[in-house]
């Protein structure tokens, strides 16, 4: 007996490190994009006021930190990647789950896919996979993957898998899907990367495109698949007492898909909820604010963010969390973020995306324009612009421009490189110092300072050989210097950034 019971518990201890070496092993080989994606919601406590869901148009389209920094709203965005809405409706089935928001969000593209999930199986593990296993997640992927519509397509040869099997045990176990990644194993799969941005993903580039606009008239026909369970989602919500807002965000969209914007108005006039269509409005300039012709970059994402802060500040009751001390962390977690776009300015070396960056930011800068050709380009034109800089008043005389708050306030300065020069403007007075014997540098000479009301804004050496130099500071803190090199073509204007030296 006593052999038996020494027997059985031998087994029993194998089995339990056999379940805990698996457990392990599936943590650490699985992909950590939605472990990274998705790990401040699980760890807050407290209820979040609003959700987002979506595409990747929404991941890349709102900023839950700048909510909650400029609105005091605590939100989290569970935009996927490719996401087609019945996938969209099972995210947000297992996210209700875990918290009760005011405030559902829920973008429509891809409403007229005849899919319940992207041919990129990645993609839906992006959705699912930091999702512990529970009854809810089990019903998730026993509808989604019973999708006869996929199935025959994929036969047909209508669209491709483009990646692993579509399978069960690969949502259910996905050590299954990830055991073979042994090569693919870095430091980040033993400490996972947090960004601080709450689900969102800044894509950080300028790509210049343009919408071209239907008739409103125009619209889809109803009963797609994606109709279906966008309806569905509405009653869910609805059912439990959540207010939902419905958008399309904004992108080039093509006539078919445009026909499913029009088409969300009647939609949200059957239920009785709000809509915002981002295709209708003139918030996004589309010279500047796209990352590609489907994503919005940073200052495009500002534009959106701050635009859906105050209608839901003014359409929902909304408390301001800032008040309360229950979420003094996302005060942190704000410093964190802030660090995360000081980073993203430092990293990048193109003009152009550099000055994107700094779009609807709270940042100053100040930019000293040595090779005037650059405002023949209309790109950089805009992107001027985009920054609160009026454009007019820029001539072949201008040497500095200051942005202030982001662009609330700026001011192009002409004329202004003379020894000790000073003038009063409406940002207050400027001056420039020079170190005209070299004293202050090593006997080099040609250093100076430019100052705002004593405050120093730049320094600079005029016989650099550079094209622009820009200063860029937060809350009064330098956050970088940058020297760019850049060769504007004569005949096409374009501009190619050559080197960019800190």
């Amino acid at each position: 007996m006593h052999r038996k019971m020494k027997i059985a518990g031998n087994c029993i201890a194998a089995i339990c490190l056999t379940v805990c070496i698996l457990y392990y092993l599936t943590n650490l080989m699985e992909r950590k994009a939605g472990e990274e994606k998705y790990a401040d919601f699980f760890e807050q406590q407290e209820d979040f006021d609003v959700l987002f869901m979506g595409t990747s148009h929404v991941i890349n389209a709102v900023f839950p930190m700048m909510l909650w920094n400029e609105y005091g709203i605590v939100s989290y965005n569970f935009g996927g990647h490719d996401n087609r809405i019945p996938t969209t409706y099972w995210v947000m089935k297992n996210a209700l789950e875990y918290t009760n928001p005011k405030v559902v969000v829920i973008d429509c593209a891809e409403l007229s896919s005849p899919y319940k999930c992207s041919n990129s199986f990645s993609y839906v593990h992006l959705s699912l996979d930091a999702f512990p296993l529970n009854a809810m997640k089990i019903r998730a992927i026993w509808d989604l993957l019973d999708d006869p519509i996929f199935e025959k397509d994929i036969v047909n040869g209508t669209i491709t898998q483009r990646d692993e099997p579509r399978t069960k045990i690969g949502l259910l176990w996905d050590y299954s899907v990830y055991h073979s990644r042994w090569a693919e194993i870095t430091q980040s799969d033993f400490e996972p990367a947090f960004t601080y941005e709450k689900g969102a993903e800044s894509r950080i580039a300028v790509t210049r495109g343009q919408l071209e606009k239907i008739p409103a008239d125009q619209k889809m026909e109803g009963g797609t698949i994606g109709d279906k369970y966008l309806k569905k989602m509405i009653e869910e919500c609805q059912d439990r007492g959540i207010e939902v807002l419905l958008t399309y965000l904004p992108f080039a969209a093509v006539e078919h898909l445009q026909m499913e914007a029009n088409y969300i108005y009647d939609v949200a006039e059957e239920y009785g909820v709000n809509y915002i269509n981002f295709l209708d409005m003139e918030l996004i300039n589309y010279q500047t604010d796209f990352y590609d012709k489907s994503h919005v970059n940073p200052s495009g994402a500002r534009k959106i963010t701050d635009y859906l802060g105050r209608y839901l500040t003014s359409n929902y009751k909304m408390a301001d969390q800032r008040k309360n001390g229950e979420y003094a962390f996302w005060c942190e977690d704000y410093k964190e973020y802030t660090e995360l776009k000081n980073r993203n300015i430092v990293a990048c070396d193109d003009m152009e995306v550099y000055l994107m960056l700094l779009a609807g930011d709270n940042v100053n800068a100040t930019i000293d324009v040595r090779d005037k050709s650059i405002f023949r380009n209309a790109g950089v034109i805009s992107l001027l612009e985009n920054l609160g800089v009026n454009t007019n008043e820029l001539t072949e005389n201008t040497d500095f421009i200051i942005i202030r708050d982001g662009g609330k306030k700026t001011v192009v300065i002409n004329d202004f490189r003379d020894y000790d020069r000073s003038a009063v403007t409406e940002l207050g007075e400027i001056r420039i110092s020079y170190d005209v014997d070299g004293s202050l540098h090593d006997g080099e000479t040609g250093f100076f300072v430019l100052y705002l009301d004593g405050e120093e804004l730049l320094q600079g050496n005029m016989n650099e050989d550079i094209n622009m130099l820009v200063s860029v500071r937060r809350d009064g803190v330098e956050v970088d210097t940058v020297r760019f090199v850049y060769v504007v073509d004569s005949e096409s204007a374009g501009v190619v950034t050559s080197a960019a030296n800190r």
